[in-house]
């Protein structure tokens, strides 16, 4: 099942070929090569043909520079030493050839180590390993990958434990496939754009996720959400769950908190992104009828609203035993209509059907005992607590994703202003500001988003063709014209961002 998220996902900076020897390893998985590198008091400066550009302390995990093995003397007395061939390493005075040979092959050895990183990216050269519920197979850096590996254990072992699954057979096994390069993902998994996570639900069982590196808290909710449909599968495998409840449920074990430290999941949190959906339609009035939320075959509020009411139940005590019934019923329950999809002999149930087993497992005799849990369902869901930076930032990402300019304009707004260092956030945030014509602000919010994210050859591009196309006070072309040129150094080129601000000239609010 394809998970409905934000389309058109931003470019990552792409690693260019090798050039030099000077190698830089990022915290978010990135490994780059090429640049002249300079190591500076607040990082590592990339020198690149239309600009150097500064990579603060905080985002490196490791490099390796030409330059590493040959340090000047920093003392006099090293100055003194050094005439005569002698330099303090690592707590005594050892001759310069010895210094120079320990340090080469300890950086040979982790110059080796981050090229292995680098040619991981490539699906031919991807890691595999199995564990005991999971085969993966992976293009991002060790380190990334076994943060995931562990958190995809915890959480099959949490919801096997609460649903009573038994672990499935060899042949059952799901496998993983986790890409830390967006062309890969869609070449490998065979989905279109706009997708971050797919689950094969046929066999054989196939799970794609995409890494997005600058939102990683979104790109392991999605993992939970396409993992859980897979978990749903165990219940009973010839069976696919309807999209309500399957789709709610998968939102409802979307939030969930995995401490790397601790070892510990934290499993049905508030789904911050879509409780503010679901806010936005209360203060418009917009209440989903529970009859109608799940009697529908098919609805995108299956996602929020539907996340709302499996939230409700599940943290109620009256309620959470039987709506799990509900779901064991549809599955495995006698009496039950279920009519076959049509695929690899594969059954479901009907919405009028899902909403007869629904009343029937959760005690609700007559249409008013279904208001009765509607009022009690629309009190709990308005007393929850107001939404985090992250709730903002992931329904303003889809509210952009989803061409709802004005909403997504004001909930981005909100986030940043309380702190968000997404730079998905600051570049969606330019580009509605953009579509409303009013560049100088676009301006700001790009050179924001560059700021967190400074080797995102997109975000130059965007910011480029934003001063050209700007009205008062924008600096020169030639300025502009750099801008566009270093995105191009970072990998990035397209013809379609000036398209589309000559577009928005059209429909601009003219405000700048």
């Amino acid at each position: 099942m394809k998970h409905p998220i934000r389309t058109a996902a931003l470019l990552c900076a792409l690693a260019l070929p090798a050039a030099a020897g000077d190698i830089l390893s990022l915290k978010d998985g990135r490994v780059i090569e090429g640049p002249k590198m300079t190591r500076t008091q607040k990082g590592i400066e990339l020198a690149y043909e239309h600009g150097t550009i500064l990579i603060p302390t905080e985002m490196i995990l490791d490099a390796v520079l030409d330059s590493d093995s040959a340090l000047p003397p920093a003392t006099d007395e090293e100055r003194e030493m050094s005439t005569k061939g002698m330099v303090r390493f690592e707590g005594k005075w050892v001759r310069t050839s010895q210094r120079d040979e320990i340090l080469k092959k300890r950086l040979d050895a982790r110059r080796a180590d981050l090229e292995q990183m680098a040619a991981r990216k490539e699906w031919r050269n991807r890691g595999q390993q199995d564990t005991q519920h999971f085969h993966f197979e992976y293009t991002v850096p060790d380190p990334i990958f076994e943060g995931y590996r562990d958190l995809m254990e915890a959480y099959y072992t949490d919801f096997a434990k609460t649903w009573k699954l038994k672990s499935p057979g060899r042949d059952d096994r799901l496998n993983v496939s986790f890409h830390g390069d967006e062309e890969t993902f869609h070449q490998v998994s065979g989905v279109g754009f706009g997708v971050l996570g797919y689950f094969r639900f046929v066999k054989p069982w196939d799970l794609n996720v995409f890494y997005e590196r600058m939102d990683p808290n979104f790109t392991t909710e999605v993992m939970f959400h396409e993992a859980n449909h897979y978990l749903q599968k165990l219940i009973e495998l010839d069976f696919a769950v309807p999209h309500f409840p399957g789709e709610s449920l998968a939102e409802y074990y979307g939030a969930s908190h995995w401490d790397p430290e601790k070892k510990k999941l934290s499993t049905g949190l508030i789904l911050e992104g879509r409780l503010c959906e679901v806010q936005e339609d209360i203060v418009k009035g917009d209440f989903e009828p529970l009859d109608e939320l799940v009697r529908t075959d098919r609805d995108y509020k299956h996602y929020t609203w539907g996340w709302s009411l499996v939230y409700f139940l599940m943290n109620d005590p009256r309620y959470q035993p039987k709506f799990q019934k509900f779901v064991f019923t549809l599955a495995r329950g006698k009496g039950v209509l279920r009519e076959p999809m049509g695929i690899a002999n594969l059954q479901t149930v009907k919405g009028e059907e899902v909403f007869r087993i629904f009343r029937e497992e959760l005690g609700l005799k007559d249409v008013a005992a279904v208001k009765n849990l509607e009022r009690e369902w629309y009190a709990y869901i308005q007393k929850l607590a107001p939404t985090s930076v992250s709730g903002l930032e992931q329904a303003g990402l889809s509210a952009a994703g989803n061409n709802r300019p004005l909403r997504a304009t004001r909930l981005l707004k909100e986030a940043i202003e309380k702190g968000s260092r997404n730079p998905l956030v600051h570049a969606r945030y330019a580009e509605v500001l953009a579509g409303k014509g009013r560049r100088l602000d676009a301006v700001e919010a790009w050179k924001k988003a560059i700021e967190i994210d400074p080797l995102n050859g997109k975000f130059y591009s965007s910011l480029g063709h934003t001063l050209l196309y700007g009205k008062k006070d924008a600096p020169s072309n030639a300025e502009a014209n750099r801008m566009i040129a270093l995105g191009k150094d970072l990998g990035y080129d397209s013809p379609w961002i000036e398209l589309d601000l000559e577009k928005s000239d059209e429909k601009g609010d003219g405000k700048n």
